[in-house]
């Protein structure tokens, strides 16, 4: 049986106008948003379950146990493991050997009725006897449970990072986004002051209630600095044309903070627009700011996350919201794939990312001020994302003016510009688990 089924699985400078996605939409179920465990769908009913038990230091042993909602067959299973069923949908796998950095195993959902989600939904997790995800812990998991504002503070106190339990369990990347699925992300939009009508123009990222960060380029519009009362933000939406969708806040721009160093290049490509304040809901939260520590070099290698508002595959225009991994590459590797254009770009305060000139992934025009962001385990041994990149320049072909998903995309990275940001937004310093919101 085992067998039979492991068969089966045989961007120029940005301008303003989004994502090129190729392939089939990748789902991802991470249970209870835990760091430690996360299911890949490889096709329907076909599930890819991956252990990443690096992230625990000193580990001698491992035993997990973990139970399903529905009926599975686990096979394919890596390491040599054993694995005992516990009867009612549950499982214990022990890895043989030296605890390994990753584990992975392959699983089956057997007899779902028509038209049933073939999500392998967990009721219970364990690792070593210690429950990381159950009913219970997914019933606290609320919203609400996002402010730990104490009584008598005078200041909110929000976990940054975090998502409904809906949104935070089970998303889809390389396709369109469900609104909620990335709260953070926010529409920009500048009034023409020639047609006196508002347009789509770059994408943001909530750090506070009252402010978004967002690239330097992005309140900049032909050649001059683009006052606050030109600027509207669009939240909780994943298409910002639908003006009806339950989540949506729009709230005008208050004052535009664009940083002192920027000077058309990516190094401070950075700005800070302020708004009187966010509603936080399952549709709008904050992203955590990465910082004040960094160290690009940690960061080569590493699959990040980017969303964006941008052009389509086709390179038209699009109103929906997309999603796409990517990987952040060596400054090397997009020097040497060309010179003339990343040469002067990348510094100890940028960084470029893309898989390559064969993927046809990448953000395109009108993904600018979109973040790529990172999912970093937390002391709860669950997901909080962090915020270390701004979109600022993206690659374009000779005798061409729109971004190029062939070419690599250069971040300005947001930790060395951690303290301008936390001084500009209305951030207590404190630390990045929990955000201090004025």
């Amino acid at each position: 049986m085992a067998l039979k089924y492991l068969a089966l699985l045989v961007l120029c400078v940005v301008k303003v106008n989004c994502m090129a996605l190729k392939g089939p939409p990748l789902t991802r179920y991470d249970p209870c948003g835990l760091g430690v465990i996360h299911f890949d769908r490889l096709m329907t009913n076909y599930w890819q379950s991956v252990l990443h038990l690096g992230l625990y230091k000193n580990l001698l042993e491992v035993e997990i146990e973990i139970y399903f909602e529905k009926k599975v067959t686990i096979f394919g299973v890596s390491h040599n493991s054993s694995v005992l069923s516990l009867g009612e949908h549950g499982f214990r796998i022990q890895p043989r050997g030296p605890v390994p950095q990753q584990f992975k195993f392959y699983m089956i959902l057997e007899g779902l009725g028509e038209n049933e989600p073939d999500v392998p939904t967990v009721t219970k997790f364990t690792l070593n006897n210690v429950t990381l995800c159950s009913a219970d812990i997914k019933k606290n998991q609320t919203v609400e449970s996002l402010d730990v504002t104490k009584k008598d503070e005078k200041h909110h106190k929000h976990i940054c990072g975090r998502r409904s339990l809906d949104h935070t369990e089970l998303v889809s990347v390389r396709t369109e986004a469900k609104a909620g699925d990335w709260p953070w992300h926010v529409a920009i939009f500048i009034k023409d002051l020639a047609s006196n009508t508002m347009s789509y123009y770059c994408g943001g990222n909530i750090i506070s209630k009252t402010a978004i960060v967002t690239a330097g380029h992005c309140v900049i519009k032909d050649g001059q600095r683009v006052t606050a009362d030109r600027i509207v933000v669009v939240a909780g939406t994943n298409n910002h044309k639908e003006v009806g969708q339950i989540g949506r806040q729009s709230l005008p721009v208050k004052e535009v903070v664009l940083h002192p160093n920027y000077d058309g290049q990516a190094t401070s490509d950075v700005a800070i627009l302020k708004v009187d304040r966010f509603k936080y809901t399952a549709y709008v939260q904050p992203i955590c700011v990465w910082g004040p520590v960094y160290d690009k070099q940690n960061l080569i290698g590493r699959h990040a996350t980017v969303v964006g508002f941008g052009h389509d595959v086709d390179n038209n225009p699009s109103d929906v919201l997309r999603a796409a991994y990517i990987m952040v590459q060596n400054d090397t590797t997009c020097v040497d794939y060309s010179p003339s254009i990343y040469k002067d770009l990348l510094n100890e305060f940028t960084f470029c990312a893309g898989y390559g000139p064969t993927s046809g992934n990448n953000p395109r025009n009108g993904d600018s001020g979109g973040g790529l962001v990172v999912p970093v385990m937390q002391l709860d041994h669950k997901v909080s994302w962090f915020l270390r990149g701004v979109l600022s320049k993206c690659g374009v072909a000779p005798g061409h003016t729109e971004c190029d998903p062939r070419y690599y995309v250069v971040y300005t990275d947001v930790g060395p510009h951690y303290g301008w940001i936390y001084h500009h937004s209305g951030l207590v310093f404190g630390t990045n688990v929990l955000s201090d919101h004025a």
